[in-house]
């Protein structure tokens, strides 16, 4: 019977020549270059890697008190170190190539279709006190507004897109961009204290927009949501507006909220706070205004869509841009980098199968 001593050192050495070739085969494949061939787009799931080691030391204590077990009766063979090793080196195959396969490996070039949109977009998301209603069927239009933006851009692709924060003056959140991953982390973030100065600007949002478009001559569209309580209304709206048509900036004006309304929380992310109250002592209702949302859609010669639902069908807004894309778009053949995931899924494949039918080939 061999020592435990015996199986431990056999079990590392096992793991150092595995560990090696892993990383024999990563320097050959330019993972240690300056500027590396090979690289992970998750590098810290590699952490998981280490796990497997004392995984594999607990399995050879369990081979040694199963042996040793069976030793004692004359009549049962005990498991060799020999297979013990094949399946160590199976197990070993399967845990690290899923591991990697997780970390997805990024080695070479493929090529690949992709279609780049000549469309700038503009998110001007209304973040005023008001926005934090909950009216919706029991969520807040800010809320709403969230889950407007992530459908959104879960169907886009192509189009930059930029987003401007507003209630009594308008901020410039995120320039245009491809990066929509990053977009929705900066919007899941939005709460309405992040403008000290409330009320509803829209001729600032407009402003602020038509700022951020490039200098390119492309289609230019504003995305505004809002519940259209426009509280900073003045002739200087009637200029921007000017403005936003003689640039030829289309317009879309999603207003949220019911026009029953509710009170204002005092505090965005506190379900406790009180409600705002007027000069009367009494609690402040905001309501959709469904007139200034028309008017503002008719006004910039662009398309209005009003929901009172939790979950809004943004299908409108989804054809119109949808639209401008076929109009404006181009197919390209281009080089990108390949993902090589799929060939450690496949060896993970191949060696469980393997480990599966170990004890019927062992014994042939």
């Amino acid at each position: 019977m061999n020592s435990l001593k015996y199986i431990y050192l056999r079990i590392i050495a096992l793991q150092a020549m595995i560990w090696i070739f892993m990383l024999l085969l990563f320097y050959f494949f330019g993972g240690f270059d300056a500027a590396p061939r090979c690289y992970f787009v998750h590098p810290s799931y590699l952490v998981l890697l280490g796990l497997f080691l004392p995984f594999s030391l607990v399995f050879g204590w369990t081979i040694y008190k199963t042996n040793k077990l069976q030793w004692g009766r004359e009549s049962i063979m005990g498991i060799s170190t020999s297979y013990m090793s094949v399946q160590l080196l199976l197990m070993s195959l399967v845990w690290y190539a899923l591991v990697i396969a997780a970390a997805m490996p990024i080695y070479g070039k493929e090529k690949a279709i992709s279609s780049k949109s000549n469309l700038e977009l503009i998110i001007c998301l209304d973040i005023s006190k008001s926005m934090n209603v909950k009216d919706m069927e029991g969520s807040s239009r800010l809320d709403v507004a969230k889950r407007v933006i992530s459908s959104l851009l879960s169907k886009s692709s192509g189009e930059q897109i930029g987003l401007c924060i507003f209630a009594g003056n308008a901020i410039r959140e995120i320039e245009l961009t491809r990066d929509y991953q990053l977009i929705r982390t900066v919007v899941s973030n939005v709460e309405s204290e992040l403008i000290e100065q409330q009320g509803t600007d829209i001729a600032a949002a407009f402003q602020q927009a038509k700022e951020m478009f490039s200098s390119n001559v492309i289609n230019r569209s504003v995305l505004m949501i809002t519940d259209g309580e426009n509280h900073e209304s003045d002739n200087q709206d009637s200029e921007i507006y000017k403005e936003i048509l003689s640039k030829d900036i289309k317009t879309c004006i999603v207003g949220l909220g019911s026009s029953s309304g509710g009170p204002i929380p005092s505090l965005s992310t506190d379900n406790d706070a009180s409600n705002l109250i007027d000069d009367n002592g009494n609690e402040w209702i905001s309501k959709l205004d469904q007139v200034s949302i028309k008017q503002l859609a008719t006004s910039t010669a662009g398309s209005a869509i009003i929901s009172s639902e939790a979950y809004p069908d943004i299908e409108a807004i989804l054809t119109q841009i949808n639209l401008m894309k076929r109009e404006n778009s181009r197919t390209l053949d281009v080089d990108v980098e390949a993902m090589r995931y799929k060939w450690f899924v496949y060896t993970a494949l191949i060696a469980f199968c393997t480990l599966l039918l170990l004890p019927v080939i062992w014994k042939k």
